[in-house]
Parts: C-alpha cells; sequence; structure tokens
C-alpha cells in the first residue's frame, strides 16, 4: 500500500484539483479536511445520501447501507456517496452537485456596489524639513507641523523607517502620508501605500468576502467560499451542541472558521495581486452564533433560554491576534448584533435601507436562521426564525443549491403543464428553493395539491406519481442520463415547516407593533436565495403577507453590502449603533399563541 494518495477532483465547469491524503481515509471527511465541499446535509454521517460522487479508481465496496441511499440508474452509471468511500489508492472524483460555476451572491453584491464610491483613506504628499543640526526638532515634532489637526499614529517598523532616512544635514524630506476618514494618518513614507479592507458576511453555510479599495472606494475582487463548519451541523445549534459534547469542540470550530476566511481572503489577494500588509481593516458580520465562533468565544448561552450570548455591542480588534490574514496593523471591526439570534448581518442590512421615520415596512433576510425587523414610525421590532435548511434544498428530496443545472425558476400554462427552467445545461440535477416556492404555487394553482399540502387526485390523473418511503411522489423531470427529479409529500412538509416559521414570526411582530398587513408600504427581502424569489408565488403560498407583489423589494446580499457601507464610513458605524438601540427583539417562543399560529401557517 502506498504511503499517500492522490485525490484528483473534477468539477461540473471542467477544472480540476488535486491533494495528497493517507491510504484507508474516508473520502467524505478527506474532502472536508481540505477544504472541500463535500455536499450532504448530515455531516458525512451517510444518513442523507446527498455526497453523490463519480470515481475513476479503486475504493472500498458498495455496501448494502449505501445501496439504499442509490437509484438503480445511478449504480448502473458509477456513482457512490462520499462518505461511504474509503481511498485505498489514487483515484478521480468527478463532482456533480452544490453551487460550482455559481457566483449569485457576487452577482448581487456587484450590481450593487458599482454604484458605490465613498473613498475612506487618501494619499497625499508632505514635506518636512530635514534635522537642523543646531536647532533639533523631533522627528514626531515636525510630523505634526507638517499634518496639523491629524493624529498620527503609526507603529514601530514605520518610525524606524522614518528614523533612518531623517539625518542631520539633510534636506527636505518628500514624503507620502496615508489618512483615514481626513483626520487619522497611518501611514507615512517614500513609497506609496496600498490600502484595502476585506468586507466579511459569514454565514453559516457560506462565506462571502469583498476585496475594497479603501482610496478609491471601490471593490477590487469578490469571492465566496463554503463554511467548512458544516463538517460540524448543517445548523447553529448542531455545531452549538458539537461544542457542549466536546472539551475541544469550540477550539475545532474556531479554527474550522478561521482557515475558511483566511482562504477566502487568500483568494481575493492573489487575485488583486496584493499581499496581507496591504489589508488594512476588516469590517465583520454574521449571526450571533457564527460571530462567537469567529472570536473564540463559547457560543452554549445561545443553547437554552433566554438565548443570549457573551458579547452583542461592536468589537474593534487586532487581525493577527485573532488568527486572520493581516498585516500587524490590521483592525478587525465587527459590527453590533441586534440580540438574540438577530445578528450584525441583520443590522448591517438595515444600513442599507434609506429610512423614513413616517414609513411602515418589513425587512427579512430568509435562510436557514431567517431574520426579519418591522419598522413603523421609527420603531423597530425583530425576531429570528428557525426556517431550517428546505429553503436552500436541505431536506429536499430533489434539493440544491442553485448552480448549473439545477431548476431556478418553474412555471405553469393554463392546459396544466409544468416547465422547468434549467441553466447551463440540458438535465436537471436539482432544483433549488426559489424554484421550489415557484413549484408550490404552480401545484396550488392547478389544483394538483391542495391548501393542507396533500397532493390531489388531479394531480394523480393528469401528472405521473407514484408511491415513495415519503409518501406520495410527483415525477417532475426524467431523462435517461440523470436520476428523476421528484417531489413527494415529506418534501412539502418540509418547507410547510420552513415558511410556517418564517410567517408566524412575520405574524408575531405585526401584532406587537399594532400593524396591520394594509398599512405595509414596502416588503423588504434580503439574500442571495431572497433576490430570486418570485414576490406573487411567495404570497400565494402564504409565506409574506398578502401585500400586492410590487410593494416586494428585492435587495440581494446586504449584509455583505452593510459590511462594505461600515468599512469606508465611521458615519455608517454610528448608525449601526443607533439601529442596535432603537431594535427591540422578541422571543418568538415566549409568545403564548406561538404554537396555535404555528399550526394554523402550515397550510397553503
Amino acid at each position: 500500500m502506498p504511503d499517500k494518495v492522490k485525490i484528483r477532483l473534477v468539477y461540473p465547469d471542467g477544472t480540476n484539483d488535486e491533494y495528497w491524503t493517507f491510504p484507508g481515509v474516508n473520502l467524505w471527511q478527506s474532502m472536508a479536511a481540505h477544504g472541500i465541499d463535500a455536499a450532504g446535509s448530515c455531516s458525512g454521517k451517510g444518513t442523507c445520501g446527498r455526497c453523490k460522487v463519480r470515481i475513476e479508481g479503486r475504493v472500498s465496496e458498495q455496501s448494502d447501507n449505501e445501496r439504499d441511499y442509490l437509484l438503480a440508474e445511478e449504480i448502473k452509471s458509477g456513482e457512490r456517496l462520499a462518505c461511504y468511500c474509503r481511498v485505498d489508492e489514487s483515484v478521480t472524483v468527478y463532482l456533480d452537485y452544490g453551487d460550482f460555476g455559481s457566483d449569485a451572491k457576487n452577482k448581487l453584491f456587484k450590481e450593487w456596489y458599482q454604484y458605490q464610491s465613498s473613498p475612506k483613506a487618501n494619499l497625499r504628499k508632505i514635506y518636512i524639513p530635514g534635522l537642523d543640526k543646531d536647532s533639533p526638532v523631533p522627528l514626531q515634532r515636525r510630523l505634526k507641523q507638517a499634518l496639523p489637526g491629524k493624529q498620527i499614529r503609526l507603529n514601530s517598523k514605520n518610525w524606524n523607517e522614518l528614523s533612518s532616512l531623517d539625518r542631520v544635514g539633510r534636506p527636505t524630506l518628500e514624503l507620502w502620508a496615508l489618512e483615514w476618514e481626513q483626520r487619522i494618518v497611518q501611514y507615512i513614507g517614500r513609497e506609496k501605500k496600498n490600502a484595502y479592507g476585506i468586507a466579511l458576511d459569514i454565514g453559516s453555510t457560506s462565506l462571502f468576502a469583498a476585496l475594497v479599495d479603501l482610496q478609491a472606494g471601490k471593490v477590487a475582487a469578490m469571492a465566496s467560499r463554503t463554511n467548512m463548519q458544516r463538517v460540524y451541523g448543517a445548523d447553529v445549534i448542531s455545531r452549538i451542541s458539537y461544542c457542549l459534547e466536546h472539551t475541544d469542540g469550540l477550539d475545532q470550530l474556531h479554527q474550522v472558521l478561521l482557515n475558511s476566511i483566511n482562504a477566502v481572503v487568500e483568494d481575493l489577494l492573489r487575485e488583486a495581486a496584493l499581499n496581507p500588509f496591504d489589508l488594512y481593516e476588516y469590517a465583520v458580520v454574521g449571526n450571533p452564533v457564527m460571530l462567537h465562533f469567529l472570536l473564540g468565544i463559547n457560543p452554549s448561552g445561545f443553547a437554552v433560554a433566554p438565548y443570549s450570548g457573551v458579547v452583542i455591542d461592536e468589537l474593534d480588534l487586532g487581525a493577527v491576534e485573532l488568527g486572520l490574514a493581516a498585516g500587524e496593523d490590521t483592525r478587525v471591526y465587527v459590527l453590533p448584533q441586534a440580540g438574540g439570534f438577530v445578528g450584525a448581518d441583520a443590522i448591517a442590512g438595515l444600513l442599507t435601507l434609506e429610512i423614513k421615520p413616517s414609513e411602515v415596512w418589513l425587512f427579512i433576510d430568509i435562510g436557514t436562521n431567517g431574520e426579519i425587523v418591522l419598522a413603523q414610525r421609527g420603531q423597530l421590532w425583530a425576531a429570528s426564525a428557525a426556517a431550517g435548511p428546505a429553503f436552500e434544498g436541505g431536506g429536499i428530496s430533489s434539493g440544491a443549491r442553485a448552480g448549473l443545472g439545477v431548476v431556478d425558476r418553474v412555471d405553469a400554462d393554463d392546459e396544466g403543464g409544468l416547465h422547468f427552467h434549467i441553466p447551463g445545461a440540458q438535465v436537471a440535477r436539482g432544483i433549488c428553493g426559489s424554484a421550489i416556492i415557484d413549484l408550490m404555487a404552480a401545484l396550488l394553482r392547478l389544483g394538483y395539491m391542495d391548501e393542507k399540502g396533500t397532493i390531489t387526485a388531479e394531480a394523480v390523473n393528469r401528472l405521473h406519481t407514484r408511491e415513495s418511503e415519503r409518501g406520495r411522489e410527483i415525477v417532475l423531470l426524467e431523462t435517461e442520463s440523470a436520476p428523476p427529479l421528484v417531489l413527494n409529500q415529506e418534501d412539502i412538509r418540509q418547507l410547510q415547516l420552513a415558511k410556517a416559521a418564517l410567517r408566524t414570526a412575520i405574524d408575531i411582530l405585526m401584532e406587537k407593533a399594532e400593524v396591520d398587513y394594509k398599512q405595509l408600504e414596502k416588503v423588504y427581502i434580503a439574500g442571495a436565495f431572497g433576490s430570486y424569489i418570485n414576490p406573487e408565488n411567495a404570497v400565494r403560498i402564504k409565506m409574506l403577507p398578502p401585500v400586492e407583489p410590487n410593494q416586494i423589494i428585492n435587495l440581494g446580499n446586504t449584509a455583505a453590502q452593510g459590511a462594505m457601507l461600515a468599512l469606508l464610513s465611521d458615519a455608517k458605524r454610528r448608525e449601526s449603533r443607533i439601529l442596535q438601540d432603537k431594535i427591540e427583539c422578541v422571543e418568538l417562543a415566549h409568545h403564548p399563541d406561538f404554537q396555535e399560529r404555528f399550526l394554523h401557517n402550515l397550510n397553503f
């Protein structure tokens, strides 16, 4: 047996990568350890059947348990589950899942940032007289005279560089000074200095970062990667449980998150031909649990009521001390959180709105943990809804994250037919969350599903249906070269649970603020997933309140947008503190009518 084996990965877009590992390792665990998105929703436990790959080379024999998760046509075509495969020799692994080739978050952010231009740093030329032999003036004093009214904050390395230039009898020095917010000088030297920052959105599922030129106020590069904490659980509760059950759990999750973030940052720096010393600042947002993991702070307070963490206010930290890719003076600014499970990502989203005190509106960031904010005449109420992974395709038989070959839109015609849009491919390998909402709305309209979510006799008569272990199943698409796309009763149930959680949170906030749906002027939808929702269909399935579709505004990746605003503007940081003080968080579990409302909202 060889000392090491090579794993060659081939992605759906044709690109490839490789790494070396030890023989006998589990393929899923090996991929996860090397920062490769190994897919699936059970963290490699062998219970979800979603980490399907095609392998060239010898791996362990297929077990009966593995066969139970694969269709006959998948077994015939050589499909395997990565979590069941032990690798004994070098192999090639073809990946046909996930969001490779999809840059939805990047596109949403790009459409927004191109209109922004508010630089934070300014590089200006200054002149200081040389050191006079007869009347010596210390270098610090001469710099102050050259930069009146400025705060000079130089590190010891920079002072020593200047000292080496400052000799008796030397004529006037021509230098560059890098200013921040027109008042703070952080670098002085003979060379022009790059000044970049990172706007970072830490999501439970994925990370998004933008490299920002602080002198131009523009984005230089963007990148996103899977948050490899998913190895320890698909949601924050699973990860908190891991911390509580393992003595080194917090250290592991902290380090995994740092590794994922640094991988994103390295991608950005490589693309822009920069190094970590060109980074001066990070602005970071995320939900409260993710921020605790970033800081290495125990998140156990979120495991039980009253669901409160250790830190909630803004923080200013050293990046190197935290373990991020950075120069010795790089700072990390963490935006404030609202409270409970409503995090800095929600407050960052609010920073992007032009808020008018007289308006009544809803802000909804839809994801695994939905965050909702209601505004009524300057007052703000907020709540979080544990929607689960269904909106992102998790727990759905043919669900998948948006990407090439994944159905992203479903339409119905007047004759009762269903039509599927498949970007970049003719064969569908899954259906994403926004398309599942389209599908639910179409089934309701055509009478193929009733208001309780039951597949009807009309569907049995008009569509290809069959019985499955997850209840009656509609076969949506069939091809010879891929497993069929299906939707069954359990899939519908998962979506009902997700949309009921979100709608119940909205209903309770509306009641708390004594606001009727007719008073709502706007409903803002945030997040990559939310931005692709068809508003009319979201209202039809009663996921959103009964407002006119033109009142629903898709905003894009507001968490990253808000992080960029905070990166570039101290005024936006002050605004985030004001928003934090204004928000009243509502704990849904404590509401006496929560269970009754939730059950009611299960219906379509």
